[in-house]
């Protein structure tokens, strides 16, 4: 499905954008393509990659032979500079923080960590979050930060730019991005972590060409993203979609969400970890790597247990693919296998197709990234103009 544009001097910063998010997700290719994606006039097309190029957003690669056409027909290809934009992603989890400078065409250029307490306060946390990224920053002077992305667990609200609500560890009502844009003084854009994931599997990652698919993220808890006609899904406020939170047993393992019986008391990383009495999903990993039985079982109970919910799932939105994310989403383990097995057989659209479940292709940096697409099409693509 193509990008739609419209032809008139008063959506000239939206068109621009437009040939942007084409060069993003399909770069390099030809004007007539990113015509034919955003169905802007050849003219337009033009007059707005040439004024990319002298900016030096986008760059020319001369000519490249078109491999769709038996003929072989030459074009100019174009492409996103991907040292022409650099910005930060901060992806904040449960029990710890990733921070990444990632450049436009969503290469990781340097990453750091660090770990915090669920006992550390809101206020304590932004100042630690802050000190941490003045470090990391001071550490990547000779890059240009255009814009900050932050992915973060918990209730959202994208446009107020505040984390309203994470429940398990008590904060409420964290302003953090006016916090950090009063300290850095750039744009700073807050994000769920897995609508950001899911953002970056569609401008990097495998479902660049797919209209609706559905990102899973598996961590301490699970979270999900979705992506319906071309548009990342959210509510009014939150953005909704808790994944981890739907019913796999009713009345089943209490969660610290209020109810019971949620996925994610099963077959998230921490369930995992709990049955198994481990202390970390790598010796899980290289337990069930080594044959450990009692390990490969486990992970396959949590696939299937993850299917039956996703089965619920499929059978409401018909996705054309599920992108799981996290360590354990591997091909050399058997929770993706088990997904698809329950998924496939189980789901309503089995009679008519498959449905494609894969791994992450941004493996274990998709956290990063997906923050940091939140930074490249908030605060670059949609904030760019002549």
């Amino acid at each position: 499905m193509g990008l739609i544009g419209q032809n008139t001097s008063r959506t000239k910063k939206t068109n621009r954008s437009l040939v942007l998010q084409a060069l993003v997700r399909f770069g390099p290719t030809s004007r007539q393509k990113i015509a034919a994606f955003t169905q802007l006039t050849p003219a337009t097309i033009t007059n707005i990659t040439s004024e990319l190029i002298n900016d030096g957003l986008v760059k020319e690669l001369g000519d490249v032979e078109e491999k769709e056409k038996r003929a072989g027909r030459r074009f100019k290809a174009l492409d996103l500079n991907g040292d022409s934009v650099h910005v930060i992603g901060v992806h904040i989890r449960s029990d710890k923080v990733e921070l990444g400078i990632v450049n436009f065409k969503g290469h990781v250029i340097d990453l750091d960590m660090f770990k915090y307490s669920n006992e550390m306060n809101q206020q304590a946390f932004l100042a630690l979050l802050i000190k941490e990224l003045t470090l990391f920053i001071k550490r990547n002077e000779i890059y240009t930060i255009t814009a900050i992305g932050i992915g973060t667990v918990g209730l959202v609200n994208f446009e107020q730019g505040k984390i309203i609500n994470v429940q398990q560890i008590g904060w409420k009502e964290v302003n953090i991005v006016s916090s950090l844009t009063n300290e850095f003084s750039i744009p700073v854009f807050v994000d769920h972590n897995v609508r950001g994931m899911t953002l970056a599997e569609k401008m990097y990652g495998s479902c660049k060409e797919i209209s609706d698919f559905l990102c899973i993220y598996i961590g301490q808890g699970i979270g999900s993203g979705l992506y319906l006609q071309e548009k990342l899904y959210r509510s009014d406020q939150t953005g909704a979609l808790e994944f981890g939170h739907m019913t796999y047993e009713p009345g089943g393992i209490p969660c610290w969400c209020g109810n019971s019986g949620c996925i994610e008391r099963y077959a998230s990383e921490q369930a995992i970890l709990s049955k198994l009495d481990m202390l970390s999903i790598e010796q899980v990993m290289e337990n069930a790597e080594n044959q450990d039985e009692i390990a490969i079982q486990t992970v396959k109970t949590a696939g299937s247990q993850i299917g039956v919910v996703l089965t619920s799932f499929s059978n409401m939105f018909h996705v054309q693919k599920i992108i799981i994310g996290g360590k354990l989403a591997t091909e050399d383990l058997p929770l993706i296998q088990k997904i698809r097995d329950h998924v496939n057989t189980h789901s309503f659209l089995a009679k008519q197709r498959n449905i494609g479940i894969e791994g992450s292709v941004l493996k274990d940096q998709i956290g990063i990234v997906g923050a940091a697409s939140i930074a490249i099409l908030f605060g670059v693509i949609q904030n760019n103009d002549s």
